[in-house]
């Protein structure tokens, strides 16, 4: 065995895969979930299962005990709304209580899954990279702040005190165990018939069986104190629901929305949501980001980390296939 992971939220999408990458890399894996959540999404896998809470400090000091290296993937990942104090706690408070009991076990090694929004996109003949700065007002999103403020703190850990902290920042994910459905909501909206166009923007998307591999092999690989955006594909919506399309056997249907239409059926959604206290499908944030070229350059990780470069095709089909395995859909 080459030593102990930790891994929080590993009853997520990423965490899950982050568990199976682990175990085949010849780690010991001790899975840190929500205490009283079933997960089968880790059934039958040969690991410790630990209930704890990044806000209590009493059982992170159990979950860490033993161990020699963590993975943090637990974080409150909501875009609604905005502003949501629960985002400090869990990203940021949950990052220093985990941090202080690593001190006092002796980790040898620190991965934490940030964000690539941490870092400025680019359109498309210009990306982001790791060091393109992080402008907050792009986004006024607390789970974007508090994901940024939670990188500083690892990075200043590191630079006063020798913190072996690496911070791995995916992109968008798509791939299997999406429970929820979480980022591959999206796609599953679309196969309902319930995206009736697509915006002018884009994204970078990426396996998440990828982004686990990176995660994996910063342990080893990774250079203490950086930031490694992990992603592959940058694709317009357009194109990105047209392979998704084409994977699920499906026309494409879909209309460009103009952007002010977008924006605006965004805003009154929004209204409507605070007045009713009712998550929206589509909020004005989400629409915002809906018109933006949010592109990254992720040559950093694949020369560093051995970051695999699976087709977003092949990610959907994943992805297809564990929801129909789990009766997700038909």
């Amino acid at each position: 065995m080459k030593g102990k992971i930790l891994i929080t939220g590993a009853d997520g999408m990423l965490g899950a895969s982050i568990c199976r990458e682990a175990l085949q890399q010849g780690y010991e894996v001790k899975a840190m979930i929500q205490p009283g959540r079933n997960v089968p999404v880790l059934d039958g896998l040969p690991l410790e299962k630990t209930p704890a809470d990044l806000l209590d400090k009493d059982s992170m000091e159990r979950a860490v005990q033993g161990c020699d290296y963590i993975i943090n993937v637990a974080a409150y990942t909501s875009i609604w709304p905005r502003r949501e104090a629960l985002h400090w706690k869990v990203n940021f408070d949950g990052v220093k209580n985990l941090v202080a009991a690593s001190k006092k076990h002796h980790i040898k090694g620190f991965v934490q899954i940030g964000t690539a929004n941490s870092f400025s996109h680019g359109p498309m003949d210009a990306p982001g990279d790791e060091n393109t700065p992080f402008l907050s007002e792009v986004f006024k999103m607390d789970y974007v702040d508090s994901k940024y403020a939670a990188q500083s703190f690892l990075l200043e850990e590191h630079e006063k005190n020798g913190f072996p902290a690496v911070v791995v920042n995916p992109t968008f994910m798509v791939g299997p165990f999406d429970t929820g459905p979480s980022s591959g909501k999206m796609i599953m909206e679309l196969f309902k018939g319930n995206i009736p166009g697509f915006a002018s923007g884009g994204k970078n998307f990426v396996c998440s069986l990828d982004v686990a591999v990176a995660a994996v092999n910063a342990l080893q690989l990774g250079r203490k104190g950086e930031c490694y955006i992990v992603g592959n594909e940058n694709l317009t919506f357009d194109a990105y629901f047209r392979k998704a399309c084409n994977v699920r056997g499906i026309p494409f249907k879909l209309r460009r929305v103009p952007n002010v239409l977008l924006l605006l059926v965004g805003a009154v959604n929004s209204i409507f949501a605070r007045l009713f206290s009712k998550k929206p499908n589509l909020s004005f944030s989400m629409a915002q980001l809906a018109t933006v070229e949010q592109y990254y350059s992720v040559e950093k990780a694949r020369k560093e980390l051995a970051l695999p470069s699976t087709p977003i095709e092949t990610a959907i089909e994943i992805c297809l296939q564990w929801w129909k395995e789990n009766n997700y859909i038909d």
